[in-house]
């Protein structure tokens, strides 16, 4: 999720700067370049020894395209987009998608399966309502419930022999940004990998893809506690393989009225923001994974998502609750090292 890097420190040198390498090999140097795209700041950076600069630059060019394609797609904040056009014509009739909208759909419902709804891809009435950004004081619960009728996984209906999207309740709206920027990212990878970058990290406005090796080293991370962000790590590890990585925490997203804080992590059965949670930090090979498990972690604790990790083996968590007890899932070590 948003503002991540408070929480993950990636073990990065400044842009060009000499990376560790074997007595063989030659010197790796350190690319990057960001720009925004899909409401946030997409940063690409890349440790590589035997291509040039054009080439890197026009590799990184070619990828912001795909994203800049992909954000067309999935954003409901185009008005042309499938994924608006499905909003309009919700309750009345399917609309025509994309396969990569189609892929986004599927995973986001098997996710909304698996978590029993802590993830929902319909959630935007009420993520709206709750707009952190511009509220001063909560919705009234008469709101939240009108809000909530429109939130429903189930009534999403996909069809992979026309190519359609339908949203079967007149109101119901569908927003990707629990998962989207994730997806994004793993198929901007694919392409740096087809030009031949294979060690890089994306950092997709805090949710990040790590692929490949700092120079012969493996990236290094840590998670710090959210309230004292200016302390050592309480957890520092290695990355083993190829991930995405992504926090959700309610520490900077909020407003406080009557003494009490309210952030943007909304419990889809309540309607309200969930609490007795930190931070949820989680580790998948697929990113749109990572990103959206992140969420469902928050709200559904320690206990319930270590069930789930023991469904959906993909995926990996490192969780602190609000008295700062860290839980871990016993998978983890398939993706770093502590």
């Amino acid at each position: 999720m948003a503002h991540f890097f408070r929480h993950i420190l990636l073990g990065l040198l400044p842009l060009s700067a000499l990376l560790s390498c074997t007595p063989n090999d030659p010197p790796a140097r350190l690319y990057e370049q960001e720009k925004v795209l899909m409401g946030t700041v997409f940063k690409f950076k890349s440790a590589v020894s035997s291509i040039s600069e054009d080439s890197v630059r026009q590799s990184y060019k070619d990828a912001f395209r795909e994203i800049a394609r992909l954000e067309s797609q999935l954003s409901e904040w185009i008005e042309e987009s499938p994924v608006s056009r499905a909003a309009q014509r919700a309750g009345e009739s399917p609309v025509p998608i994309t396969p990569d909208i189609l892929r986004v759909t599927d995973l986001a419902l098997s996710i909304s399966e698996h978590t029993d709804g802590a993830f929902d891809c319909t959630f935007l009435p009420l993520g709206e309502l709750w707009n952190i950004r511009h509220r001063k004081q909560p919705p009234t619960q008469d709101s939240i419930n009108s809000a909530l009728q429109f939130v429903n996984w189930r009534e999403v209906e996909t069809n992979r022999e026309e190519m359609t999207l339908f949203l079967r309740n007149k109101g119901m709206r569908i927003g990707f940004g629990g998962i989207g920027k994730g997806y994004a990212a793993k198929q901007a990878g694919l392409i740096l990998e087809k030009k031949g970058i294979t060690d890089y990290i994306i950092d997709a406005g805090g949710d990040l893809f790590v692929h490949g090796k700092k120079g012969s080293e493996p990236w290094t991370s840590g998670i710090q506690n959210p309230d004292l962000s200016n302390a050592p790590p309480i957890v520092r590890f290695r990355i083993k393989k190829a991930c995405g990585i992504a926090t959700s925490g309610g520490y900077e997203n909020y407003f406080t009225w009557k003494g009490k804080r309210y952030h943007h992590i909304i419990d889809l059965k309540t309607g309200w923001p969930k609490e007795g949670m930190k931070s949820s930090t989680v580790f998948s090979a697929d990113p749109a994974k990572a990103d959206a498990y992140a969420t469902a972690f928050y709200i559904l604790g320690s206990e319930k998502s270590l069930e789930v990790t023991r469904r959906d083996t993909t995926v990996a968590f490192i969780l602190i609750d609000s008295t700062g007890t860290i839980k871990k899932s016993p998978n983890l070590s398939r993706f770093i090292e502590e």
